[in-house]
Formats: structure tokens, sequence, C-alpha cells
């Protein structure tokens, strides 16, 4: 176990003790980006007889125990020293949780943190801040047993609240879902919130249940990216999912997404505490979050100055290569185009657009290793289910797009759902200069950050100048005036050189 901060470069392990799933979850770490790189889970249901008779289901706790001794195999065989175990409402409410406790840490070895609902419903805030900085609104987690709601904007969380309306804790004894029943039941308990209140805006979704609902949204509107992260449904969107959630049969379900019909049984209480939950909240839209509770787990091991970065700086350096050359190279290039964009109009704002450049800048070599033939071909899709953080969908696509363009002028044919349907003809123009940008800076260097700073660009009545001191002049080869020529073309810019 490590009682420290997190080290850049270590793997690290968030094991998640749930009412209905025992998962291992293990992350590289770079600086303020987590990689899963091994994901395992048991459905053992530790949560099922807990309505019934106040105790953990026995045959659910030697199904845990099975898979935690796995896990502690696992771990030790990877070498993984930074090991965070946690427990949440199923242990935590269970009679007989404590002894489980000390099992657990007899047996096996780990010692099992058991969260409250306050501390469960902040470290899913945290870690839902992990993966969206500017979220502001409502965070509620959705677990086996139990929902957690709490307030969150970037100042950060407020106090959190715990309900016993997980599906685990609504179904009856005989498994007949009631949907007038459970409806009421939610609305009864959601009317002592001191959290919902009315308030419209935003509501991020965390959970298992709730994320393959998402996935069910994602196949009814056939939505061009079927990432999850992000995933937005409007209030409207939310009640028609929710009503075809609940009057499919398992098999309709796994029809339509196939991981779903592992969660027949508990999708349609799920579903009504979702629909509820934006009645009572009168919400304007879903946001699903991708980071939750295991994430936030791992922030609150980071230090000031790791959690500083940008989530998808710290992302895209990642899936880049964290070596210290290629860090300094996307790093001066970020600063290196910028001078191009400081009059261009913004397409998402003008904060978002620099932070789109930036993490551009960090990937603009990632097709490197790609065959010259292949490349523009994967690239594009490559770059839109990126591992990334702290970006929409609209935003992923245009990422995606200036990287696709760093390499070639035409545009994503062979992706072009996502492109046309997430991108509006001003994003697309912009990604497409953003991408000539970095063509030029990568092409002119050799992608070499002390030749790229001899270089200097800025933008004077309507001409995009480069400047280069006379010792380099013959760098300036006839195809980085090619660049040179489309990347002002792009700005609606005229061209020029001048030679120090």
């Amino acid at each position: 176990m490590n009682g420290g901060f997190l080290r850049d470069g270590e793997d690290a392990a968030v094991i998640d003790v749930g009412s209905n799933s025992v998962r291992l979850v293990v992350y590289r770490i770079d600086g303020r980006a987590m990689t899963p790189t091994l994901n395992e889970k048991v459905m053992a249901g530790l949560g099922r007889d807990l309505q019934r008779n106040g105790t953990l289901s026995k045959d659910g706790a030697e199904a845990a125990l099975r898979a935690l001794r796995r896990y502690a195999t696992l771990l030790d065989a990877q070498g993984v020293k930074s090991v965070f175990p946690v427990a949440t409402a199923a242990v935590r409410e269970a009679k007989d949780g404590a002894a489980f406790v000390e099992r657990i840490k007899g047996e096996i070895g780990f010692d099992l943190r058991v969260l409250s609902g306050g501390d469960e419903a902040r470290l899913s805030a945290l870690g839902v801040s992990g993966g969206a900085p500017d979220a502001k609104g409502v965070v509620g987690d959705l677990g086996g047993a139990s929902l957690e709601l709490i307030q969150i904007s970037p100042d950060g969380a407020g106090e959190g609240e715990t309900f016993p309306l997980g599906p685990l804790a609504l179904a009856r004894a005989d498994g007949e879902f009631d949907y007038a029943r459970v409806s009421e039941q939610v609305t009864k308990a959601l009317a002592k919130s001191s959290v919902l209140g009315k308030r419209g805006g935003d509501f991020y979704a965390v959970g298992g249940a709730w994320r393959a609902i998402g996935r069910i949204d994602i196949a009814l509107r056939n939505h061009p990216l079927g990432v999850l992260h992000h995933h937005e449904m409007s209030r409207a969107e939310v009640l028609k999912v929710a009503d075809v959630v609940r009057k499919q049969s398992k098999r309709s379900l796994e029809r339509l997404e196939e991981a779903a019909a592992k969660r027949a049984e508990t999708l349609p209480y799920a579903a009504t505490v979702l629909e509820r939950v934006m009645q009572a909240g009168q919400f304007d839209r879903v946001v699903l979050s991708a980071f939750g509770l295991r994430e936030g787990v791992l922030i609150e091991r980071m230090s000031p100055e790791t959690l500083a970065e940008h989530p998808l700086i710290a992302a895209a350096e990642a899936i880049a290569g964290r070596t210290a050359r290629g860090r300094g190279f996307g790093k001066l290039l970020e600063s290196w185009i910028a001078p191009m964009f400081d009059r261009s109009k913004p397409v998402f704002s003008a904060k978002r657009d620099a932070v789109l450049r930036g993490a551009a800048a960090r990937l603009a070599d990632i097709g490197g290793p790609l065959h010259p033939d292949q490349r523009v071909e994967i690239i594009f899709d490559m770059v839109l289910r990126a591992p990334l953080a702290a970006i929409s969908h609209e935003e992923r696509a245009f990422l995606a797009a200036a990287i696709h363009h760093r390499y070639t002028k035409s545009p994503p044919r062979h992706a072009p759902a996502g492109y046309v349907r997430l991108l509006d003809e001003d994003q697309q123009a912009a990604a497409l200069a953003v991408g000539a940008a970095l063509r030029l800076g990568a092409d002119l260097s050799g992608r070499n950050e002390a030749l790229l700073s001899s270089f200097q660009l800025s933008v004077v009545d309507g001409v995009l100048l480069l400047r280069v001191k006379k010792g380099l002049a013959h760098l300036l080869t006839e195809t980085v005036q090619r660049r040179l020529d489309f990347a002002a073309g792009t700005l609606g810019l005229t061209a020029e050189t001048k030679i120090l």
C-alpha cells in the first residue's frame, strides 16, 4: 500500500466491492491521466439479501472472496504496490459487514475501506470532475443498493446524500417489477433530497446500470459515436429510453445492446430512478460519466501540482507517449501555432479552442508509427475513440479531424458520420486550420524542439509571417512553402517569409 501521492509512471489499482459487483481496475498513472490497463468484474450480488434480512448474501460473500483472492494474486504477479480497496453500501449497511471486512483482512490481506454515503458521493464527484473539470450541476452515482447525490461545480463538490434506491434495494423477493410501486417509492424518497430541488441544468450520471441505459440510447438514436463518456441525453430522450427499457424483455434488450442483457433484471429499476431524478431535479440533460468513484479514489491521492494539469492535456500526453522529447515538442508546438489563431472566431469558446489546440499539439505525431498508405484511413477514428478526458463528443470529432488534417488536406472519407453529424461547417474549417498549422510546424522542424524554436509565426495585416534566422534559411524548402501557403489560406490569410 502507498500512503503518499501517486507517482508519475506507476501502476495503481482500485478494488471496488459493491452491492452487486466486485471490480478490479489497474490504471497506468501518467500525471493526471489514468489509463485502465486491466479491468475485471465479478457479479457477486453481495447485497441481494440486504433488504430481506439485513445481512450480506452468503453465496455473494463467497463469490466476492474468490474474486478478491484472484485479484490479490494478479496484483502480486504484476508488482502493483499502490492498491486501494473500498466497499460501498452493502458492506456499510449489513449487520455482518464488519465481520466480512475482518475476514478479507485475515484471509487475503486487503484492508477494506468502508465508505460512508457522504464519502461515496464525494469520491464520485471527484471522479466526475476528473473527466469534466468544468462540470456544474448534480452528480448521481447509482450502485446496486444505493443512490448517492452531490452538487458539483468547478469550485468543488458540496455535501453528499445517500438513498436506498439501488435496484437491489427496490426489487421485491418475487422478482416482479412493478413500475407504479417503484416509481412511488423513488419519488417519496427523493422528496427528502436537499440536493435536487428542481434546480435544472445538468445531471451527471455514474454507475454501470445507467451506462447500460446510455448504450441503449446510443443504439436507439443511431448516434454517430458509441463512446459513453460525455454522451448526452435531453430530458425528453431520457424519458423515452426509460420507457423503452421498462417495456423490453431480456431478449429484446440484448438485441438493442448486447451488454445490457447482463443487467436485464436491474435495468427497469435503474431507468425508473433516472426518470424520477430528472423529474425531481427538472434537469435539462443527462451527461454520462465514465469517470466515477474509482477514479475519485485515485484523484484523492494526487498531488496539487499534478491536479493543476488539464485532464485533456494529460490524457493526450499519455496517449502520445510521455517521453521528455515528446512532451517538450508538443508543448512548444502548442505555443508556436498559437499566434495563427489570435484573431480567429471561436468555434466552441476561446478557452476550449485553446485547450483543444493544446491537445492536438501533443497528438501531432501520433500517426508517425502508422504506414503512410493506411494512416489517413484510421487516424480519425483512432483519435475519435481514444481514452480522453474532459472532452465532449463534438470536441472529440474536432480533435480527430485536426489530427487527420495534420496528415492530409482531404476530409476523413472513411468516417463520414462522426465528421459530418458532429461538426458544423465552421468547426470543420477550424479543424482543417489547426491540422495545417500542426503539419507546418512538424514538417518545418523535423519534429525537433530546438529547430522549431528558431522560427516564429505572427499575423500582421492579413499576412501569416514566418520569421527564420539566416543560418537556417535552407530549411525553407519548396514543401515547407506549400505548407505555409496552405496554412495561411485556411485562415483567409496570405503567406510571407522573412529571413532575420
